[in-house]
């Protein structure tokens, strides 16, 4: 019941806050439903048997529409990561011609290039650090609920969690993908917020997802998790730009979090991530080590399909590819576990140099970013940046082993960094005006 009273308390809410406060309240609202997942969860027979995915994507149009001219001022072709994504949605639907299986292509075409139109209509909803703050916000407030069916559900599949998953991460490793990117926000909002309801949600949302991440036991999030943290957390200690206290904060943010990982982390959990260092490749069962041999097969495959094999291309094609003595357990047509050499097999060497770019150009608008307020002297800001690449670099790891190329989440994050290159960079004066007039601009002010 509790689950049932809080997705009408929150749909509700999207929709009043989405027509009545703010129309960017709409791809919050969207951010939630998809974590939610109603069809996918048990207590679904308790509500209404529709699609409240797609009620919410009418909304996000409507808002739109009726925001038109001031959305309009957002360009979406003037955002270098975005032009990348169009490029590779046109390729991935002129794949269709060359795709194994056409049926199951066009089906992944299609669900792709919706993904762009909704990330396309987000980004004209945002532009300014506010509106950011509200959709960083509706992530943090999805993955905390993952993490709290999570803790609900307990390991219910051997040495993890299975069937909490959204529609397009269904598995484990993919859901903890999803969240893995959480994790570092919750940390910037932690420190950078001085409301302590805003500390004491952003500290309970943090261990929800962190015991998440644990009870999943997907190796890759978990890397990617850690990685993110280092990455924010050396910031912290040797950026030029400080916050009064920052280095012995992060100081104890450090041993706490220590601390913590000490209590959530069992024998289970440490075993697992302990086989990340066993490197043999087994005759007898799969092995991680077993997915290097299937990135190499994917690589000979791409020299007999350099435009691509469409969705699901390696899995039709691995037999011919993955040496016989190599045991990939009851069937052969595996995935080939990997996001680049998913891109690679599916859409060919261009899309792989499109993708690559899509990625390499996400980087380079932070780097702009963080240029420009390391020079206004804005530490809040500038750290928010700072968390918003490190959960990127959460994502790329974790989607490093595992098929995630059009993954809600990955352009979610290409979204966010979107924002922020606009908010910064392609419109300066109107970020300062808009600020300075209606809003507090203390980025680790909270919605």
């Amino acid at each position: 019941m509790l689950n049932v009273l809080l997705f009408y308390s929150v749909y509700g809410a999207g929709f009043y806050a989405s027509l009545l406060r703010n129309p960017v309240y709409a791809f919050v609202l969207y951010e939630a439903v998809y974590f939610f997942n109603p069809k996918g969860r048990w207590w679904f027979y308790n509500v209404p048997d529709i699609s409240y995915s797609f009620f919410v994507v009418l909304l996000m149009m409507g808002v739109y529409l009726l925001n038109v001219k001031k959305a309009n001022l957002n360009k979406l072709l003037k955002v270098p990561q975005f032009r990348w994504m169009y490029i590779l949605v046109f390729l991935y639907a002129v794949t269709y011609f060359f795709a194994v299986t056409p049926q199951a292509h066009l089906d992944a075409a299609i669900n792709f290039i919706k993904l762009a139109i909704i990330i396309s209509i987000a980004y004209k909803l945002c532009d300014s650090v506010t509106k950011l703050n509200y959709i960083l916000w509706g992530y943090l407030f999805g993955a905390w609920y993952i993490g709290f069916i999570a803790f609900q559900t307990g390991r219910n599949s051997g040495i993890r969690v299975e069937g909490i998953g959204t529609v397009d991460a269904p598995d484990a490793n993919d859901i903890a993908a999803a969240i893995a990117p959480a994790l570092v926000l919750c940390l910037y909002y932690f420190w950078t917020s001085d409301k302590w309801w805003v500390k004491s949600f952003m500290a309970c949302a943090g261990i929800f997802i962190a015991n998440g991440l644990v009870l999943i036991n997907s190796r890759g999030a978990f890397l990617g998790a850690i990685a993110s943290l280092v990455y924010f957390m050396s910031y912290m200690l040797f950026s030029t730009l400080q916050r009064k206290g920052q280095k012995s904060i992060a100081a104890m943010i450090l041993v706490a979090g220590i601390a913590a990982g000490g209590v959530l982390m069992d024998r289970t959990f440490v075993d697992r991530m302990k086989s990340i260092y066993k490197a043999e490749v087994s005759e007898e069962q799969e092995s991680a080590a077993t997915r290097t041999l299937f990135w190499a097969a994917a690589w000979d495959m791409a020299k007999d399909h350099p435009f691509g094999a469409g969705h699901l291309g390696f899995n039709y094609y691995a037999p011919m590819y993955i040496p016989d003595h190599v045991h990939t357990g009851n069937s052969r047509n595996r995935t080939v576990h990997s996001t680049w050499f998913e891109a690679l097999t599916e859409v060919g060497y261009i899309g792989f140099f499109v993708f690559i770019l899509m990625v390499y150009s996400t980087f380079r608008t932070l780097g702009l970013c963080k240029k420009k307020l390391k020079e206004q002297g804005n530490v809040d800001e500038y750290f928010r940046i700072i968390a918003i690449q490190s959960g990127f670099i959460a994502f790329l790891i974790a989607m490093t082993f595992i098929n995630r190329m059009r993954a809600e989440v990955l352009y979610w994050i290409i979204l966010y960094t979107a924002c922020l290159y606009n908010i910064y960079i392609l419109t300066p004066s109107t970020y300062k005006s808009v600020e300075r007039k209606n809003e507090q601009p203390q980025s680790g002010k909270p919605p």
